[in-house]
Parts: C-alpha cells; sequence; structure tokens
C-alpha cells in the first residue's frame, strides 16, 4: 500500500472493486492515469491533497485529504466521471458493486462474485470467519485498522 502517512487520518476515501485481476499493464497504465488525474483534481478552484492507486491488482483506491480543501459535488463528479473512463479504455467494470474479494486460508487473495457466494459458502471456501475486504469504510483510519474482517462481523453477513 501507498505511503499514507502524510495524509489525516480523517481523510475521505472510495474504493472501487475491479470485476476482475487486473493485469500488470493495465495496472502501470491505470497507476498512470490515476497519478495524472489526482495532480489536477480541484474543488471549486482549490487543488485537492490527493493520492489514487491500485492494491492487489484488484481495488483502485482514491484519497482526499480534508484538513486543506473538502470534495465536492462536483469533485466527486469528476472522480466518478474519470472512473467510468477507466472502464471503457481497460473494459473492467469498478461501479458494478457484485465483486467482492477475500484471504483464504492461505492468505491467497481471490476475488468473487456475489452470484458466487452461495456455492463457496456450501463448500465450506467461504464462512463467517474468512476475511473479506470491506470497500465501503469512509476514511484512512478505518482502512488503516478495520479494513479487513471476518465475513460474519459486518454487512457482508448478510450476502
Amino acid at each position: 500500500m501507498r505511503d499514507l502517512d502524510q495524509y489525516a487520518s480523517d481523510s475521505k476515501l472510495w474504493i472501487f472493486t475491479a470485476n476482475r485481476v487486473m493485469t500488470a499493464s493495465e495496472v502501470t497504465a491505470i497507476t498512470d492515469k490515476l497519478n495524472q488525474f489526482t495532480k489536477s483534481w480541484a474543488s471549486h478552484n482549490n487543488q485537492l491533497k490527493s493520492t489514487a492507486f491500485v492494491l492487489h491488482n484488484l481495488f483502485i483506491i482514491m484519497v482526499v485529504d480534508n484538513s486543506l480543501a473538502l470534495a465536492s459535488g462536483c469533485s466527486i463528479d469528476t472522480a466518478m466521471r474519470f472512473i467510468q473512463t477507466l472502464q471503457i479504455d481497460f473494459d473492467i467494470d469498478f461501479l458494478d458493486r457484485q465483486s467482492f474479494v477475500y484471504i483464504d486460508d492461505s492468505n491467497q487473495i481471490h476475488l468473487v462474485r456475489k452470484d458466487q457466494m452461495q456455492e463457496k459458502i456450501a463448500s465450506g471456501e467461504i464462512n463467517d470467519d474468512t476475511l473479506f475486504y470491506d470497500t465501503l469504510i469512509p476514511d484512512l483510519e478505518t482502512m488503516r485498522t478495520d479494513f479487513i474482517k471476518p465475513k460474519g462481523s459486518f454487512w457482508m453477513k448478510n450476502i
């Protein structure tokens, strides 16, 4: 994970899960585009202190430090349009919300679709103790402390 020590703990973040594993070349190209985007990302003509990166070839994480300038509705809309552009350019769906990421007993990271969950639960591959990434966390502090948690301990228990 990128060094985020220069960002306040209450920095806002957005996590987008890819519907497939990104290739190394896609990660490189997407990272370049993310860097270009965050260098120009502004809210009401105020440059946002922001960063964005790819994690585990499965997530795009965007961070805005609210201590300098708040991301407004317009700047958030701009970010969403940017993500939609990435989707088109790379044929990856980042906005589907039907893809989840978990860690198996061997510490391997897996992508699973919602429609595959019952099969994985029935086979015993996934249970309430299986560690999942919670992509709905609101801020950097929560990412540092509570990004990965057992399926049975948060909203994933209902899937």
